[in-house]
């Protein structure tokens, strides 16, 4: 099956055979046109990909909520509001499913056998998603919005986090905007008025800069507080960290020590862990997904 993976900054795409391995794989950047540019710039890398045929399909993961293949709500202005899978089967001319980017992410974890019991998974990138596994199954929910948990406000807030952060989804202060990299920069520019990259400021905590050491464990409570609301909400066996989570080894050491503050029982059994396989982890849960619909 053909995957591929759309977000603001690449596009990816994959062939994987029915065990899940990858034969081939090729990756562009997101073209800075319009929709039709995106639909030929996906055209033209699945093209491209070594041991395509034409009666393979294509399993399509995207930062969305998904309505019978529309997107509904989405943070790429690009796909707001298109009937993207009609017309990426018009353009490919194969047939073409969707999934969300944190169903994708759980899907391939829990093929993984990562946990026992209900499995969390958290994309952070420049937006955020999330996706649930319980039972055996990816849980979409009724609107297809399982664990939209970028777009909840942030727990117990201090007075300075009700600054009232404008969302690109028209509201203010959703988590988003504290966890997201973009969210995670802009803290760091205004505490310093430099612009660094989520990348740059996890680096200089390594060489002890004090500032970006400050802005990191203010990213590191700011997360306890958001999965230990999944954690009272939940009770996951396991919570995955997925994308571009900065320093993502430390996160996992340090922020279950702050959901004893949130949560109201002995929660330690829930294990938190980082997912180190970027989009190939999208590109894997959604044909995981596609070839269990």
């Amino acid at each position: 099956m053909i995957a591929l993976a759309i977000d603001n900054r690449i596009f990816a795409a994959a062939i994987l055979d029915d065990g899940g391995a990858f034969i081939s794989r090729a990756e562009c950047p997101t073209p800075a046109g319009d929709y039709r540019d995106w639909l030929v710039a996906i055209r033209d890398l699945v093209a491209g990909l070594a041991g395509t045929t034409p009666g393979m399909d294509v399993a399509v993961a995207v930062p969305a909520i998904i309505s019978t293949g529309s997107i509904s709500i989405t943070p790429l202005a690009t796909l707001a509001g298109s009937d993207l899978r009609r017309d990426l089967q018009s353009t490919l001319s194969r047939e073409v499913s969707l999934s969300g980017f944190g169903d994708a992410l759980a899907a391939f974890h829990a093929h993984a056998g990562e946990t026992t019991g209900p499995l969390v998974a958290l994309w952070i990138g420049t937006s955020c998603h999330g996706g649930l596994v319980a039972n055996g199954g990816v849980v979409t929910g009724a609107h297809g919005a399982s664990v939209n948990w970028a777009h909840l406000q942030l727990p117990a807030p201090v007075p300075h986090e009700l600054d009232g952060r404008p969302c690109w989804c028209g509201r203010n202060g959703c988590l988003e905007t504290f966890l997201s990299t973009s969210g995670l920069e802009a803290d760091y520019e205004r505490v310093t008025g430099d612009r660094r990259t989520a990348a740059q400021i996890a680096d200089a905590v390594a060489v002890s800069d004090i500032v970006a050491e400050s802005v990191i464990q203010v990213f590191e409570d700011r997360l306890g507080r958001a999965t230990a609301a999944m954690i009272n909400l939940i009770d996951p066996g396991t919570i995955i960290l997925g994308e571009d989570t900065p320093l993502p080894d430390r996160m996992c050491a340090r922020v279950p020590r702050k959901w004893p503050g949130y949560v109201q029982i002995d929660r330690s059994n829930t294990q938190l862990a980082a997912c180190s396989a970027g989009h190939d982890a999208l590109l894997a849960g959604a044909v995981m997904l596609a070839s269990a619909r």
